[in-house]
């Protein structure tokens, strides 16, 4: 056989090795849903569930509801890194924010991002969405603006606010503490501003990762209360130990790949706000500080410090949202992926969407962590957010 066949044949082999794997991600790429036998109803009277079923494609429908990976991008692994390679060098300006700041109670600072911005959207009663990003990250984030654009484009044409909290998106520290991801006492304050700024207009809360522990406890502390007409969680760590424990077993892409750069992010933040970070009481081990190589050794020597807290595991066992689940009572979607590689399948607490009615948990076999790219240029979860916000708007209380 000449070379220019075994080449010819060598294609043919690889394209039908291809259409198999294709086939079989297919296959597989249904959405699961899992809840209680019998789901809440809301405000009208309609049942969770079968509200999803009618008005939300992309999570109920055989032929409908389906995460399948970009051929460009089939492991778990390209998925979560072609979302980091993205924002390291192509950022895009995909949506127009106008920044507002507040000031906590304790002097601090939170950024608060609209889109569309303030001066073009008259005040009216249009619901809201709040967009929570996940660690050190904010509103620049590729997968919060991908989700913002559709959120406030045709046919949703909603209000959307991104929190930005303290030193994240720019925001200056005003105080000598950073944030974490247990701070709802700084989310509830954003809430509330909002409320106070629009106090006819129903709200939605979503959180990416860390923001997903970060909304999640919230709205299960807030419980029957809650000001939130319902809450999203995407790829959410649920157990903070857990998941730093994932993080911390010696394989290549956690010492060469997430784990660097999710520090790289934590590091820069505390560096940038050192100065104002020492002239709080708190004295910080700086020497330590500098030999750091993990999340956990971060949460022990600086967010633990700064927080109170004994060390990092007490920090994650008082803030991991999942024991915090059982009290919600608004109508809340979690997404996640099997294959996630920062937040495993494993900690995933089944049993509580088992048991509480507020809960559906849409669980996908693809997707990694905050990936989930059909394409290049936008996510999958955009739809089922956008789709789950419309339903739960329209069947909300006025």
């Amino acid at each position: 056989m000449s070379p220019n066949s075994l080449i010819a044949a060598a294609g043919v082999a690889a394209a039908g090795v291809l259409a198999v794997l294709r086939k079989r991600t297919i296959e597989d790429s249904e959405v699961c849903l899992l809840h209680a036998p019998q789901t809440a109803m809301l405000a009208d009277g309609a049942e969770l569930l079968s509200v999803i079923d009618a008005e939300c494609p992309s999570l109920a429908g055989s032929a409908t509801a389906r995460f399948v990976p970009s051929m460009a991008l089939p492991s778990a692994d390209l998925q979560t890194c072609f979302s980091a390679v993205r924002e390291r060098f192509g950022r895009l300006a995909l949506v127009e924010y106008e920044r507002e700041l507040i000031t906590t109670k304790d002097g601090g600072t939170i950024g608060l991002d609209w889109s569309p911005p303030l001066a073009q959207m008259p005040a009216d009663e249009r619901p809201i969405v709040l967009l929570s990003p996940g660690l050190s990250g904010g509103s620049q984030e590729t997968y919060v603006q991908t989700t913002v654009k559709r959120l406030t484009s045709e046919p949703y044409n909603f209000r959307t606010v991104v929190v930005n909290f303290r030193g994240c998106a720019g925001v200056k520290v005003t105080t000598p503490v950073l944030y974490n991801g247990g701070l709802t006492s700084d989310y509830g304050y954003a809430v509330d501003h909002i409320r106070g700024r629009y106090p006819s207009s129903k709200l939605v809360g979503i959180g990416y990762s860390l923001g997903a522990n970060l909304v999640t406890k919230y709205v299960g502390e807030q419980g029957e209360g809650c000001p939130l007409s319902a809450a999203i969680s995407v790829c959410n760590p649920y157990d903070l130990a857990a998941s730093s424990d994932a993080l911390e077993v010696p394989t290549f892409r956690n010492r060469r790949i997430y784990t660097p750069a999710m520090l790289l992010g934590l590091m820069k933040l505390y560096r940038r706000h050192r100065k104002i970070i020492e002239t709080g009481p708190v004295e910080l081990d700086v020497e330590a500080i500098s030999k750091i190589k993990s999340i956990r050794q971060f949460d022990n020597l600086i967010t633990a410090k700064l927080f109170g807290y004994q060390d990092g595991t007490d920090y994650y066992r008082k803030n991991s949202c999942a024991q915090f689940m059982p009290a919600i009572r608004v109508p809340f979607l979690a997404i996640s992926a099997m294959d996630d590689p920062v937040c495993p399948e494993s900690i995933i607490p089944r049993e509580v969407f088992r048991t509480n009615p507020h809960l559906i948990l849409a669980l996908t076999k693809y997707g990694g962590h905050l990936g989930y790219h059909e394409d290049l240029s936008s996510s999958w979860f955009e739809r089922p957010i956008a789709e789950f916000c419309a339903a739960v708007f329209g069947h909300a209380s006025a």
